[in-house]
């Protein structure tokens, strides 16, 4: 079996007052790389209108709107997409993921059955995610799917006990691989963190995140994330050679106009 070249990027956190200049370069990338296939684990969408924790604070509230949400990140979709659809190339199937902030859809209409409605109300649907993904996988019994492809499980988070919550810690990297037994990539926690073993021909992965710009809430735990997408070359049977392109790196080649 060929060895096989496949991106990943996780947790774009896509909101309207974000610019999405990011997913055009990220979209260059992809058009030259031109890798067997895109791995989205998720949190791509922010849904910072169905945030829980800013209903503490009315102005944010305010500033906040589910069509804006939504509309922002089909832009980032499309913009992703956009030099495979302009230069009439094929384009590299995406597999997809549901976050934990896409599941704030279903976690809303749950609390609120009224607020339900592919029209005039709140859908899971208006992700359109049929439009984007080869396959997606939304959550199943209120966790994260698990999916195999060559041979790595992905998620977009490893639950670390009993109740489900999400593994993280320091060992972040070796830990899933003790508990899968097997190469694992996750995104959730916006750090990078990575891990071999090399008798196992194994890799513990978490992807950092694709975000566009700081947090208000993060304080300091800012500065400990990661921002950029991760290339998995040779990748074969679960093994392969990582590659780490920052956000910053795609900035520099591709936004400078030069290439187009």
């Amino acid at each position: 079996m060929a060895s096989k070249t496949v991106v990943v990027l996780t947790c774009a956190h896509v909101k309207p007052k974000v610019s999405n200049e990011r997913a055009e370069w990220l979209g260059k990338f992809l058009y030259d790389l031109r890798p067997d296939y895109v791995v989205d684990l998720g949190d791509t969408a922010d849904m910072l209108s169905l945030s829980s924790h800013d209903t503490r604070y009315p102005q944010k509230m305010v500033a906040s709107a589910y069509e804006s949400d939504i509309e922002s990140y089909h832009d980032f979709q499309d913009k992703l997409r956009y030099q495979f659809q302009k230069n009439k190339k094929k384009m590299p199937p995406f597999y997809g993921f549901e976050g934990n902030h896409e599941h704030r859809i279903k976690r809303a209409i749950t609390n609120d059955p009224r607020l339900e409605g592919e029209k005039y109300g709140i859908s899971f649907k208006h992700l359109d995610h049929e439009r984007y993904y080869k396959e997606y996988h939304p959550y199943i019994n209120s966790a994260p799917s698990i999916w195999n492809y060559d041979g790595v499980d992905y998620a977009h988070y490893i639950g670390s006990g009993n109740y489900g919550t999400a593994m993280s810690g320091d060992h972040h990297a070796y830990n899933l691989l003790k508990k899968r037994m097997n190469s694992c990539t996750v995104g959730h926690s916006h750090k990078r963190n990575i891990y071999f073993r090399e008798d196992a021909k194994a890799v513990g992965l978490v992807a950092g995140c694709f975000k566009g710009g700081k947090e208000d809430w993060a304080g300091q735990a800012n500065g400990e994330w990661w921002s950029g997408v991760v290339v998995k070359r040779q990748l074969e049977d679960g093994y392969y050679n990582p590659e780490f392109v920052s956000l910053k790196q795609l900035k520099e080649e591709y936004g400078g106009g030069g290439k187009n």
